[in-house]
């Protein structure tokens, strides 16, 4: 038994499937974390608030980040796989992609907050994407946050995999398929290096 808990993240530009994939897993009954942001961005929208990524994005960001921070904290018993669509190396993606300067104290807690070795990546896909009011961002915009979320985390020492084109059943098919066999080697691997 994995004496700490498994949490898998599905990240890519937005607009690209990941929630989409997020919500399929919950209704197969997986423990899931929804994108922090739309959260926060629902909120400011309702109260008139400035932390909102096109007024403020330094304030928005600093929302996110704890946010995603609470969720890994939440996401604690032994042995349970967790799915997160989004993880905090995203927060710093997207400050890149607004040429915003990422606080280092950002960098340190995000390597004191590691994820399953294996992130999901679902790769641009320009015939589902759709603006929203809280996804706000043109498309070539979402392009450069992916290339900074592929990145960042491959500069976290994460193997990334993308998800293949397809329908969201296939696409988390796809993932618990890769998990079932992943998972068993990766556990081991890890015990045996904190042995």
């Amino acid at each position: 038994m994995n004496d700490q808990s498994i949490k898998i993240i599905i990240t890519g530009g937005p607009g690209f499937g990941k929630s989409s994939i997020i919500n399929q897993l919950e209704k197969l009954g997986y423990r899931v974390f929804h994108e922090i942001s739309r959260e926060i961005i629902q909120y400011e929208q309702k109260i008139g608030g400035t932390r909102l990524p096109w007024i403020d994005h330094h304030a928005f960001n600093d929302a996110v980040f704890e946010g995603r921070k609470k969720q890994y904290e939440l996401a604690n018993t032994p042995g349970e796989i967790y799915f997160f669509d989004r993880g905090l190396p995203d927060s710093l993606a997207y400050l890149l992609a607004d040429e915003k300067e990422v606080p280092e104290e950002h960098f340190r807690e995000t390597r004191k907050r590691p994820y399953f070795p294996v992130v999901f990546l679902t790769p641009p896909w320009k015939e589902i994407y759709q603006k929203d009011n809280e996804r706000w961002e043109e498309y070539n915009y979402a392009l450069k946050v992916h290339d900074n979320i592929r990145a960042f985390y491959g500069s976290f020492g994460y193997t990334l995999v993308d998800i293949p084109f397809d329908s969201v059943e296939n696409r988390v098919e796809f993932i618990l398929q890769y998990l079932k066999n992943e998972i068993p080697l990766i556990t081991q691997k890890m015990r045996d290096e904190h042995l």
